[in-house]
């Protein structure tokens, strides 16, 4: 630092709070800069006076939007509580009481052995891929090229942009008022 040079705001703040190494530095251009030690005073009011103002208590709550409030309660209601436990035992029941009729109906139902599934499986799996194989992709319409000089091209461009340009002028134009 230079005696020629003015102390920034941030290392006046630091001199004001006692976080600067260069405190010796900065006294000293203090004593002789009477612009930079005026800029000190100024920022030793403004501490001074907001220090003096009074405690105001918030007239709201602003923490209360942010905490976390639980929707359901610590404990379910004891009738609901009874509800789910006569349902899970009912169903219990009418498992046991089906079982024996599912049992007579398992033999009549007579399940493919696993050659026979892994035999389906692959016929499916061929039929499939015959299908795939023959399909074809559709054909496209040629497009017509058409042949533009670099004047018409240069000219739409340079119109399209004065569009635009006029298109976002108005749109903004409203918004900045």
């Amino acid at each position: 630092m230079h005696l020629t040079d003015h102390l920034t705001d941030v290392q006046l703040n630091e001199y004001l709070d006692n976080e600067t190494a260069e405190r010796a530095q900065i006294e000293l251009h203090i004593s002789s800069c009477d612009e930079c030690a005026a800029r000190l005073t100024t920022l030793q009011d403004l501490f001074s006076e907001i220090e003096s103002l009074p405690e105001l208590a918030l007239s709201r709550n602003f923490a209360a939007p942010f905490t976390r409030t639980s929707s359901l309660p610590a404990q379910l209601p004891r009738w609901l509580t009874l509800t789910a436990t006569l349902q899970a035992a009912l169903a219990l029941v009418a498992i046991m009481v089906a079982a024996p009729f599912i049992a007579n109906l398992l033999p009549s139902i007579e399940a493919p052995s696993f050659t026979d599934f892994f035999v389906q499986i692959q016929s499916q799996w061929t039929a499939w891929l015959d299908i795939l194989s023959q399909l074809q992709m559709p054909t496209l319409p040629e497009i017509p090229v058409v042949e533009l000089s670099s004047l018409v091209i240069t000219l739409t461009l340079a119109g399209v942009s004065m569009l635009w340009l006029v298109g976002n002028g108005l749109l903004l134009r409203n918004q900045i008022k």
